[in-house]
């Protein structure tokens, strides 16, 4: 998944437009985007603007061609002087203001992320507003780790039928065709995790992809070690069952904490959009009592909260009824590394019409003042 080379070969004088092409700063770069649709417009149309099937697909006639044209050339170099000052960090609005402030990232966790149609992980709404937190990150060069989910299918897809009816369908997302790669260490390995859920670990892939200047990391557990059941735990955004949504939200919640101390970071701010991500502070709750010790500046940890809804609205809040409540049992349905549950013997009304427990209700109960900046 997303392993193989992403473009084709390109000619000495254009290898810039593989960069281009697999970071997704050009969506938002309106130079970068009439490049892109120079080198081919009619393919650029029908490839619907994914810049990595467009230079898979063009001939390397037209290629070479370009590589000769003045006029492509000038808009080219354009491009990859913006590409290079894009990669400086220390020229950005957060370096000159608060240059002590960037050893320690917002880590932003969603459901759903919606970066471009080419990137098929996001509904609507919730997603763009994910998308736009990104991108301006990246454009205030603020320090910044996205945490999402790897889903095996977009939402669904829309169109038009000749005779004027809309039909829809759900299309598998082709890694080959996004910027996604395998997130590796110095040393080359993969990344991964490992996620207790109902009695058994799911192990997690984490992909990568560049968004600007900050890095998006996306949870994968369609794996050979996984069980039939686990693997397609992600097969698609918001379906299923309220049993199959709250297993993708632990796993996003709980997931993305692991991953990011795998990965080796310390964030000094843990942002959630939305109740979707609230089991993260699930496991940020867990951490200080690890017989390893409590984290650096455990005892501030809660100022170092924050979160987003975007539709404060109580028919927004998806709820999911109470169960019995156990006491902690550590070879229970939870996992012996999972935080427990916090359960008293009978099943209590969350909200006034008894219908369960919102995981909006959840989260603002936890977070009580959110502080944005808190980063030292």
């Amino acid at each position: 998944m997303g392993g193989r080379q992403k473009v084709s070969v390109l000619p000495p004088r254009l290898e810039g437009l593989s960069a281009v092409a697999t970071n997704l700063s050009w969506s938002w770069n309106r130079d970068a985007r009439e490049l892109l649709r120079m080198i081919d417009p009619p393919l650029w149309r029908e490839t619907r603007n994914n810049p990595i099937a467009m230079l898979r697909e063009v001939s390397h006639t037209r290629l070479e061609r370009l590589a000769k044209d003045p006029d492509f050339l000038a808009r080219y170099d354009r491009v990859m002087e913006w590409v290079s000052s894009d990669q400086q960090p220390d020229r950005t609005w957060f370096a000159r203001r608060h240059p002590d402030l960037r050893t320690r990232p917002v880590a932003y966790f969603c459901a759903e992320f919606g970066l471009h149609s080419s990137v098929p992980i996001s509904s609507g709404g919730l997603g763009i507003l994910a998308g736009d937190h990104c991108k301006t990150a990246s454009d205030l060069g603020l320090p910044f780790v996205g945490v999402g989910l790897s889903y095996m299918k977009s939402y669904f897809d829309q169109r038009l039928r000749a005779d004027g009816w809309q039909e829809d369908s759900d299309e598998c997302v082709d890694p080959g065709l996004t910027p996604l790669m395998p997130l590796r260490s110095a040393k080359g390995e993969p990344y991964f995790a490992v996620v207790d859920t109902f009695g058994r670990p799911v192990h997690v892939q984490v992909w990568t992809m560049k968004v600007g200047r900050i890095p998006l990391y996306l949870l994968d557990t369609n794996l050979e070690e996984n069980h039939p059941d686990d693997r397609t735990l992600l097969n698609k955004l918001y379906a299923g069952g309220p049993d199959l949504r709250l297993r993708q939200e632990w796993l996003l919640g709980v997931g993305g904490v692991r991953v990011l101390r795998a990965v080796g970071l310390d964030p000094g701010v843990w942002h959630a959009n939305e109740g979707h991500a609230s089991f993260m502070l699930v496991e940020r709750l867990r951490e200080p009592t690890k017989p390893a010790g409590r984290p650096p500046g455990a005892s501030r940890w809660p100022s170092r909260i924050c979160r987003s809804p975007s539709t404060p609205r109580p028919g927004s809040s998806v709820s999911c009824r109470p169960r019995p409540w156990r006491p902690p049992n550590p070879t229970g349905p939870w996992g012996s590394d999972s935080a427990s549950r916090a359960t008293p013997s009978t099943p209590r009304r969350a909200n006034d019409a008894g219908q369960g427990i919102g995981r909006s209700f959840f989260s603002n109960r936890v977070i009580q003042r959110p502080v944005l900046m808190s980063l030292k």
